[in-house]
C-alpha cells in the first residue's frame, strides 16, 4: 500500500509528538499561562477602557512589524539555545514560551479592543497565523535542542535553530510583506 504525502508527514508529526510529549506539553502549558497574564495585564493596564483610545491613532507598517518580528523571534531562539548549552538550562528556554504567549494575548486583546473591525480582520489573517506559526516552529526548535546530546550539541542545536528560524521568517515575510500588501498591518502600540 502506497503511502501519500499527507499521510507521511502526518506519520512523522506523530512520532515527533510520541518521543517529545514532555517537551511540547510544558512548552504549550507556559504559552497558555503567557496568553491568560497578556490578556489581564493589557486589560488592568488600560482600567478596562479601551474606548478612549482613537481610531485615528492606528498606525500601518508591514515592514516595520516584520523587522521588529524577526528580531524578537531571533531573540527567543537564543533563549531556545540556552537548554542545549546545560540541562539545567533548560527550565530557562520556557521563557521563550512565555514571552511569545504573553505578546499573542496582548495583541490579542488589543485588536479586537481598540482596532475595531480593522484590528479583527488584523488579527485573523496576519496575527494569529504568525503566533501559532511561529509557537510551532518554536516548539520543535525547543524540543529539538532540549534533546541534543554529544560533544558538539550547542554547534549542531545552533545550526537547526538556524534553519528552524529560517523558515520561521520565510513564514513571516509571507505573512507581514506578501499578505499585508493585501491586508493593511497594523502596528500594535499601547
Amino acid at each position: 500500500m502506497r503511502m501519500t504525502g499527507f499521510r507521511t508527514a502526518a506519520s512523522i508529526a506523530k512520532d515527533f509528538f510520541r518521543e517529545n510529549r514532555k517537551s511540547i506539553l510544558s512548552f504549550s502549558a507556559v504559552f497558555a499561562v503567557g496568553i491568560l497574564l497578556g490578556v489581564f495585564i493589557t486589560i488592568n493596564v488600560a482600567g478596562g477602557e479601551f474606548e478612549r483610545v482613537a481610531r485615528a491613532d492606528i498606525e500601518f507598517g508591514a515592514v516595520k512589524v516584520f523587522f521588529t518580528s524577526a528580531f524578537m523571534t531571533l531573540a527567543g531562539y537564543g533563549v531556545l539555545l540556552l537548554a542545549a548549552c546545560a540541562p539545567a538550562l533548560a527550565l530557562v528556554s520556557l521563557l521563550s514560551f512565555g514571552v511569545l504567549g504573553y505578546y499573542f494575548g496582548k495583541y490579542v486583546c488589543l485588536l479586537v479592543a481598540v482596532y475595531g473591525m480593522t484590528g479583527i480582520i488584523n488579527m485573523l489573517v496576519i496575527y494569529l497565523p504568525f503566533f501559532l506559526l511561529t509557537f510551532l516552529c518554536m516548539c520543535v526548535a525547543g524540543a529539538r535542542a532540549a534533546r541534543a546530546v554529544g560533544c558538539a550539541r550547542v554547534k549542531n542545536s545552533a545550526l537547526l535553530l538556524l534553519k528552524i528560524y529560517g523558515v520561521n521568517i520565510a513564514i513571516n515575510f509571507l505573512l507581514f510583506i506578501v499578505l499585508g500588501a493585501f491586508t493593511k498591518v497594523i502596528v500594535v502600540g499601547f
